[in-house]
């Protein structure tokens, strides 16, 4: 295994190309094939669609044929005065009814026969029972009960309107009923009603010519049954939801729906067949119109075939333009083991003696650096040494034995001692110890003990509280780092108002060091939220001025850290130190 790694880390970069280059080539290829295919189905079904639908259209216009002869030979019967007197005759001689009679079933034979061969019957009833019928065999119940079938009851609701109704016997044979009361133009009242029975074979016969393995045709009354169908044991059932999605794919106006099942993926086109009050819907399985369409197999052939050809010229390709490159690295990786005075010798393609030539120019630059920041650290060590020797003003020396003078004559001797211990304990901590860095505890005491000698020097308006979370007392802090702000807020936080307090705050957030001094004094307009550049004659303690702290934590710790201030006048300021949170321990180890 380690064999195999140690062979492929030089040709790192080829490897990666080539199975990027390859992924890539069979994405676009696959990406292009599929999408191929599937432009190439959905023209197919577009036009497919269009194509059923005109034969929909011309289906549509043989049901309105059909409806119209219905229609003609509906109205010529309720217009009989033969067939009127006759169902409204109540008493007649026996030889006079019986010559009503055959006017009535010349003038009814006479209108079958207008009809043709479309499967239509006619039958004629008066208020209790049929009295003719061309082929009685048609109608689904006794003659003697025809109030009570339904399709009766349904016409006398809507007397002035012809209805279609599915209607069975009980056999093989299926059928549609079309109905209409018979009214007395006179009198407006039903003397009868004409029944003409339509034989489901009559309307299978107008879309059968267009009747293939998976085509098939569907028509849905308002109930969502199965009126007729291609599909002989489909007649007579229920198809709510088939019954819906062709209402609502007509409302829509939409020429065709593709609707995906579980197993099969089918086109539907749907049209309304108003005069019956119907639905004509066409089924095509997807599969069976597109399947042979595109051959799948000869597409895959020739996509791996392209993939290969790819993978051949992608692979010398890659190779020759890589060598040079591996080269190149083999010679930089090589570079620490010569030092910096290591120079390349550059071949190849054109990019790589450019990186060459830049990585020669860079070691060159490097060691230039090098040398130079070797100086200025040395230099740098040399001014922090500088000045820590010049920590304290001889102005805050001079003040303070003054200050101490001044409470011994007044006979002030507690105080007197407690500035003097304070003032001798500053100066071990600043002059007696040389060490740059010394814990947050130390600091804070060096804090106090200049509080407590100012406070001594100008009274006590101005109060100091300190709030330090205790796992901060022993972290690392740079010396005499809060002191610029406090000597700040001391001598120009309380120019106009006279009193006040300053806090120190210092907690720690995550594996930060936070220090924080706040007053509630004068404040800063927002433009003068920059750190003050305080006068040095007015540093009466540090050497090292307020705004030179920014520069020496970043110096020290890195542009991460360093202060920030906010400020608004009247109100007060904030001063942010963000330390690393470093304990002391680890310093020492660390310098070490």
């Amino acid at each position: 295994m380690k064999f195999i790694r140690d062979r492929l880390h030089p040709n790192g970069l080829f490897m990666k190309m080539f199975f990027i280059t390859v992924a890539l080539i069979m994405l676009v290829a696959v990406t292009v094939t599929l999408a191929t295919i599937r432009m190439a189905e959905q023209f197919f079904v577009e036009k497919f669609s269009i194509t059923n639908s005109q034969i929909i259209n011309q289906i549509q216009d043989d049901f309105e044929e059909l409806n119209y002869s219905i229609v003609m030979a509906a109205t010529d019967i309720s217009k009989s005065s033969t067939i009127e007197r006759y169902l409204l005759a109540e008493e007649a001689r026996d030889n006079e009814r019986i010559l009503s009679l055959f006017l009535v079933m010349r003038q009814i034979d006479n209108l079958r026969e207008q009809l043709g061969d479309q499967n239509v019957e006619i039958a004629i009833a008066d208020q209790t029972e049929i009295i003719y019928t061309t082929n009685f065999t048609y109608w689904p119940a006794a003659s003697t009960d025809i109030r009570a079938h339904r399709i009766t009851q349904a016409i006398t609701a809507e007397p002035n309107k012809l209805r279609y109704f599915q209607a069975s016997r009980g056999t093989s044979d299926d059928y549609v009923v079309a109905a209409k009361t018979l009214m007395d133009s006179d009198t407006d009242q039903a003397y009868g009603a004409v029944y003409l029975p339509i034989k489901e074979e009559q309307l299978r016969s107008f879309y059968q010519d267009y009747v293939k393995p998976g085509n098939d045709f569907y028509v849905l009354n308002q109930d969502g049954e199965v009126v007729s169908s291609s599909l002989s044991n489909a007649i007579g059932t229920s198809l709510p939801e088939l019954h819906q999605q062709a209402e609502t794919m007509v409302k829509d106006g939409e020429l065709f729906k593709e609707i995906n099942e579980e197993d099969t993926s089918q086109i539907m086109v749907a049209e309304y067949l108003p005069y019956f009050n119907m639905y004509l819907v066409n089924m095509v399985d997807k599969q069976a119109a597109v399947g042979n369409l595109i051959d799948t197999k000869q597409i895959i052939l020739l996509l791996a075939g392209v993939v290969v050809l790819a993978l051949i010229i992608v692979f010398l390709v890659t190779k020759r333009l890589t060598n040079s490159l591996s080269k190149l690295v083999n010679d930089i990786e090589a570079v620490p083991k010569k030092g910096l005075k290591r120079r390349l010798d550059y071949t190849g393609t054109y990019e790589t003696k450019q990186i060459g030539l830049a990585f020669n120019s860079m070691m060159d630059e490097l060691q230039v650096h090098v040398e130079k920041r070797l100086k200025a650290q040395k230099q740098q060590r040399h001014a922090e040494l500088a000045a820590l020797q010049q920590q304290i003003n001889p102005h805050f020396l001079y003040n303070t034995m003054a200050s101490i003078k001044f409470l011994v004559i007044m006979g002030e001797r507690t105080e007197a001692e407690k500035t003097i211990d304070a003032f001798i304990t500053l100066l071990q901590n600043t002059i007696g110890n040389v060490d740059e860095s010394i814990t947050v505890e130390l600091e804070l005491a060096n804090l106090k003990n200049y509080v407590l000698i100012n406070q001594k020097r100008y009274g006590d308006k101005i109060q100091v509280q300190f709030m330090v979370a205790p796992d901060c007392l022993q972290c690392q802090i740079p010396k005499l780092i809060l002191q610029p702000f406090i000597e700040n807020s001391f001598f120009h936080a309380f120019n106009k108002t006279a009193a006040g307090t300053i806090s120190v705050l210092v907690w720690k957030e995550s594996d930060e060091l936070l220090c924080e001094i706040a007053d509630n004094g004068d404040g800063m307009a927002t433009d003068d939220k920059q750190l003050p550049n305080t006068n040095r004659n007015r540093q009466l303690f540090s050497g090292i001025g307020v705004k030179n702290v920014h520069e020496r934590i970043q110096l020290l710790y890195g542009t991460d850290y360093g202060v920030t201030i906010t400020s608004k006048a009247g109100e007060g300021t904030t001063v942010k130190l963000r330390l690393p949170a470093i304990p002391m321990e680890q310093a020492e180890e660390t310098v070490m």
